[in-house]
Formats: structure tokens, sequence, C-alpha cells
């Protein structure tokens, strides 16, 4: 089949709630998806890595090493969407039409999409979590948040993507299921039903916001405990607050587009879908970029794998046990006074 059939099959096969699409938007939406997660890769088994080589690092960081494997797995997700519709594109069968049953239990990329998106989603939760009841309630995070807690959180990680697997297959079983779909793109809203791809995107979006007003907490209140004393403490969770702001707008971005696209409310080509539904695989880069920027135990860790000598510093204190020793401090002088 030529480009010129491909191109006119696709315009003459395409349905409301599906994609408009022709021969040269996609592929270059493949190319996209594949780079990106190429790259992505990359970043996110440099952090695990450096995580997996420190015994250290790993307690302290068991929730970021989790949701580092998480990013990679939406990292994997953008080459098998990519090499996935590729293979559709270049054997000409892209515009055949395809039911959601099929599209969800025949290709081998809608659960790797569904689960590249939603695992680090609740990992951001579980650490938003952590971080409010660190500031609001700092002698039951000591008690609670042990590291036998930490290890239950992370096990449910998974066991939470099994439970989402189960609810997408089980939401193509009924007459959702039978609907056709003109192109076999077969993403996220052409593999499962109406109600579950609302869901899905809005969980998304809701858990970063859940960890933006959550590092907002942390910052205003450290804020007020410290009295501005440790000023680039306060920059840097001013940075991570800025940057827990643009993860909404990137994720709320192919959200609407990909809701809009489902609930018959607008179109859009393969270019506008490509670069709004690759901007959430720039956030593994860009979380690693902040990782290198404000961990000095990780510049270490990975400073020594490449066998380059580093002046040693003494272990980073978290802002409670700053707080803590200066008030330690302030009752052994009132006590000598």
């Amino acid at each position: 089949m030529t480009n010129r059939h491909v191109e006119f099959a696709m315009t003459d096969n395409h349905q409301m709630g599906d994609f408009q699409v022709d021969f040269a938007q996609t592929l270059f939406m493949c190319i996209l998806y594949i780079s990106i997660g190429t790259i992505s890769i990359i970043c996110s088994l440099t952090t695990i890595t450096l995580y997996l080589t420190s015994r250290d690092l790993r307690r302290k960081y068991i929730l970021y090493l989790v949701l580092d494997m998480c990013e990679l797995l939406d990292a994997i997700s953008y080459v098998l969407l990519g090499t996935g519709r590729g293979h559709q594109l270049l054997t000409g069968v892209m515009a055949v039409p395809i039911t959601v049953r099929a599209c969800f239990f025949t290709k081998y990329w809608p659960q790797s999409l569904i689960l590249g998106t939603q695992l680090p989603s609740i990992c951001t939760m579980f650490l938003s979590f952590e971080r409010i009841m660190a500031v609001s309630k700092p002698a039951v995070y000591k008690r609670m948040c042990t590291q036998n807690f930490k290890y239950i959180l992370c096990g449910m990680v998974p066991v939470w993507g099994v439970l989402t697997l189960l609810a997408a297959g089980a939401s193509v079983i009924g007459v959702d299921g039978d609907r056709v779909v003109g192109t076999r793109h077969c993403a996220i809203i052409t593999s499962t039903s109406r109600w579950y791809a609302t869901f899905h995107f809005t969980f998304i979006v809701l858990a970063y916001v859940i960890a933006f007003f959550s590092t907002l907490i942390v910052w205003a209140t450290r804020r007020t405990l410290t009295k501005s004393k440790y000023g680039s403490q306060d920059d840097k969770l001013g940075m991570i607050l800025a940057m827990s702001g643009t993860s909404i707008i990137l994720l709320a971005s192919p959200a609407v587009v990909m809701l809009t696209i489902r609930w018959d409310i607008t179109e859009w080509g393969d270019i506008e879908v490509a670069v709004t539904y690759a901007m959430p695989g720039f956030l593994s880069v860009v979380n690693t970029i902040i990782a290198f920027r404000f961990r000095k135990e990780l510049r270490a860790q990975f400073y020594h794998l490449l066998g380059i000598k580093t002046i040693h510093h003494k272990p980073e204190q978290s802002m409670f046990t700053r707080t803590t020793l200066t008030s330690r401090r302030h009752t052994t002088v009132h006590h000598l006074s």
C-alpha cells in the first residue's frame, strides 16, 4: 500500500472519538516517541544504578528508587508505543478498523501506557503523604514511617498496577469493548472504556496536584518553623515547588487532548497529539537533573563510580534534624545561663 493510499484510507475511516492522521504525521509521532523514550531510559537507568550501588542511598531514598523504576517503565512504554504504531503504519494496516477490546488484548503497548503513567503517580502520592506527615506530625512520622513501612508502600505500587490493569481489562468486556475505531493507534482512549479512560487521565493529573500542594505545605511550614534561617534550603524547596507546578501542566495538556478526543469534543492531528503526549516523557529527564542538582550524595556516588575523587562532605541533614539540633542548642544555652 502506497503512502497516498494510506493517507486516503486513514481519512476515509476516521470516526469521532478516534484520531485524525496521515502517514507523515504518524511517522513523526513514532520517531518522536522512540527518541524521547530512549533518552528517558538512559536517565532513569543512571539514577537507578546510583541508588542500587549504595546501601545508604537505597535505604534513605527507597521511595525515590521505586519512582525511578516506574519512570523507567514509562520510558519503555514510549519506545513500545513508537515501535508498535510504526510497525502498523509501515505494514499498511494502521487504517484497518479494530475493536476497543482487540486493541487492549492483542496489542502490546496499551498496558505499558497505563502502568507507565499511573505507577509514577501512585509513588508521587506516597511521597506527598510522607512529606505532609513529616511536617505536620513529626512525632507520629518518626514512629510510623519506619523502613518497614516504606517497604510496604513500595509493595503497594505493583499491587495497584495489577488492580488497575484488571479494571482496564474488565472495562472492555461488555458493550464498550465492541466499539470499532477507525485506526490502530490503540491509545488508552481507544483501548479502554470511556469511564476508565476518564478515570485514568483525571487520576494522573490529580496526583501531581496533590504533590504540588504537599510541597507547598512543606515549604510554608518550614519557612514558619525556621523563620527563613536556612534560606538556601527554602530556595531548593521553591525550585521543587516550581517543577511540581510544571509537571501539572505537562500532564494536564495530554489529558485534555485525549479526553476531548474521547468525548467527541474536538479533533486533533497526530502532530498535536505527539507533541502534547510527549511532554510527560520529559519528566524523567527533568527529575534526573533535579536529583543531581540538589542531592550531594547522589553526585558523590556518581563520581565514585567514575573513579573521580571528590572532597568528602558530611551527610546531608534533613530540615527536621537541623531544626531539632537548633532547638537543643538553644535549650543548652538557656540552662547554662
